[in-house]
Formats: C-alpha cells, sequence, structure tokens
C-alpha cells in the first residue's frame, strides 16, 4: 500500500521535475515562489486522481482491451441522474481548487473560457480512464466538476484582488504559455500508461 502511493506521488510529481530541469537546460528558469505554487497545484491533482481512483491502460488490457473495456463500463450517459445532491455537491468541491489555482499562479489563465475548458477536459480525461474500473463513467460528474472549475475562477475573481500582491510578480513567473497544460497533461499520461496497480495487489 505505501509502495503504490509512493508510486502514485512520483508519478504526479516526476514530470513536473522533469518539465522544469528541462526548463533550466533551454534558459527557462522561474522563481523559487511559482515552482512551490505549482507544486501545491500537482498535490491537488494527485489528490484528485487518488479521490477518483483513475484507471490505466493495464486495466485496459486486463479487461481484454479498449473495445471490451468499453462494453463492460459502468456507463451513466443521461444527465441529472445522480441520486441525491451530495453527489453533485463534491464533483463541484473537487475541481474548485483546480478553477482558483490555475488564474492564481498563471496570468495568462485569469480567463473563464480557459479555466472551463481545462476543467472539463481534465474531468473528461479521468472519466475515460475509470472505464477500465468498477467505478461509473458519469456524465453528472463531467458537468459538475467542469462548473466546479468555472466556480473556482467565480471565486479567484472575488478574493484574487484581495491577496497581498507583493509577491505575485514571483508567483506568475510562468516557463512558458503552456506550462500548466504541460503539467497535468504529462501527470495523466504518467498514471495512465506507467501506474500498474495490479504489481501492489
Amino acid at each position: 500500500m505505501i509502495s503504490m502511493l509512493i508510486v502514485s506521488v512520483l508519478l504526479t510529481l516526476g514530470p513536473v521535475l522533469l518539465i522544469q530541469f528541462t526548463g533550466l537546460l533551454c534558459g527557462r528558469k522561474s522563481s523559487v515562489v511559482h515552482y512551490l505554487w505549482s507544486y501545491v497545484l500537482m498535490i491537488y491533482i494527485w489528490l484528485v486522481f487518488s479521490i477518483t481512483g483513475i484507471g490505466s491502460i493495464w486495466d485496459i488490457i486486463l479487461k481484454g482491451g479498449l473495445v471490451a473495456a468499453v462494453r463492460q463500463a459502468n456507463l451513466s450517459l443521461l444527465p441529472f441522474q445522480s441520486e441525491g445532491l451530495f453527489t453533485y455537491w463534491t464533483n463541484i468541491v473537487m475541481f474548485i481548487p483546480l478553477g482558483f489555482l490555475l488564474p492564481y499562479i498563471w496570468e495568462n489563465y485569469r480567463s473563464p473560457v480557459k479555466v472551463t475548458l481545462t476543467g472539463f477536459l481534465l474531468s473528461l480525461s479521468i472519466e475515460f480512464a475509470q472505464l477500465a474500473t468498477n467505478r461509473i463513467s458519469d456524465i453528472d460528474d463531467l458537468l459538475m466538476n467542469t462548473l466546479g472549475a468555472l466556480s473556482g475562477y467565480g471565486l479567484w475573481v472575488l478574493l484574487g484582488k484581495h491577496f497581498p500582491s507583493s509577491k505575485e510578480v514571483q508567483r506568475t513567473a510562468a516557463l512558458g504559455n503552456m506550462e500548466p497544460v504541460l503539467y497535468l497533461a504529462s501527470a495523466y499520461i504518467f498514471h495512465f500508461l506507467l501506474n500498474n496497480r495490479a504489481r501492489f495487489i
């Protein structure tokens, strides 16, 4: 169990470290504050991956391939069929930090469209990775996660200007416009391709 936990953390934070190291080799560097906040975001992403229990390509292989995995998947494609408000609420709350942290750390993500689209794509990728697990791939989760990301952006709009701005330049010193996309995509790809949980069972 501990080994699986360590592997999961490394698969989330390792790609970020590689990207930052590659940036240094290419002459791109940022501030310590920016690096620290980037890791705050990725620790949050690790928690999301852990809570949602995303699957991997190894789960798809065990199911007999992608087609077989889709046939055996627990799919819910009709919206607003989930039972109880708690399910909707938890899915919204889970993505609020994403919607808040993206514009807080990256100036070029101070757009509701970018934040909402990022939340949608991240949630969609998680739902896809759940096809080969025993969890339900639910359109309600997708809709509520997306709403959560947008709500987080709204929270940043309301509260962001009240945060001390003395370190904003250091905090938003991005390595490039695609930095958050690279972090999220690489962590997801590393999990999907390399997280073979069967080794720990």
